[in-house]
């Protein structure tokens, strides 16, 4: 059962962990412009609610992260995850390596704490948007334009958060972070073994069926990536903060 195999992070773990990535720096300390007038109070009450969930994101992201990590780190041998013929003469074996019960488990963990990363780590990441809004007070309403109408009016009030925006958007990380994410959630899942069955159609009509051993993506990608991930987000912090600490400009 799966319960006999969860574990949480002793002290000296959780510490290594933090210490061997850069998770840490998942965090938005602002030191804002002083304000002189009650409707800058307002404003600035507003932002700093905003700036507490985003920061309370990334904190569940933090969390997440050296779960995953606690599990990978306990074993989970499937970069070779399938043998032809199998040990037992078999055609195809399926992660040959694992440790019946105790492998399996830990990557059921695994898995359960990469897509809790994805999910709140993307819903900081949504979160900067409101926080935009209210710091060059766009007033932009919440529909489903909202994110590009922000980035639009990004344009005219800090031009290098902009820049800075698009080249983390669109970074190899963050492109095969979403891929990955997408699939979790919508698709077949990549860090489970597709059926290898493939279909082949012309005019709409199928015209052939094959089989072969499926796709997978083991879990050292994974980890790859949301390391590749964090490094891209930190560089965008740094623009990021550099913009709330000074005053703003008005649309």
């Amino acid at each position: 059962m799966i319960h006999e195999y969860l574990e949480y992070p002793t002290k000296e773990q959780w510490i290594e962990i933090e210490e061997n990535s850069k998770i840490n720096s998942l965090y938005l300390e602002v030191k804002r412009p002083e304000i002189n007038d009650l409707f800058a109070m307002f404003a600035e009450q507003e932002l700093a609610s905003w700036i507490r969930l985003f920061n309370n994101r990334l904190g569940q992201s933090r969390m997440s992260y050296i779960f995953f990590k606690h599990y990978y780190n306990k074993g989970i041998p499937d970069e070779e995850w399938y043998i032809s013929p199998g040990k037992d003469g078999q055609s195809i074996q399926y992660f040959p390596h694992f440790k019946k019960d105790e492998t399996i488990n830990y990557k059921v963990m695994f898995d359960y704490y990469v897509d809790a990363f994805y999910y709140k780590f993307f819903s900081a990441w949504d979160t900067i948007f409101h926080i935009i809004n209210v710091q060059y007070q766009f007033d932009v309403e919440k529909d489903k334009d909202f994110n590009r109408n922000i980035l639009t009016n990004l344009n005219s009030v800090n031009l290098a958060l902009k820049k800075q925006f698009n080249k983390t958007n669109y970074s190899k990380a963050f492109k095969k972070s979403r891929i990955l994410r997408n699939d979790i959630t919508h698709n077949f899942a990549p860090n489970d073994i597709s059926s290898g069955i493939s279909k082949k159609k012309e005019d709409g009509q199928l015209k052939e069926i094959s089989f072969g051993v499926g796709s997978y993506t083991p879990s050292s990608e994974f980890v790859q990536n949301i390391d590749e991930v964090i490094e891209e987000f930190i560089k965008f912090l740094r623009v990021f903060k550099r913009g709330l600490e000074s005053s703003p400009k008005k649309p």
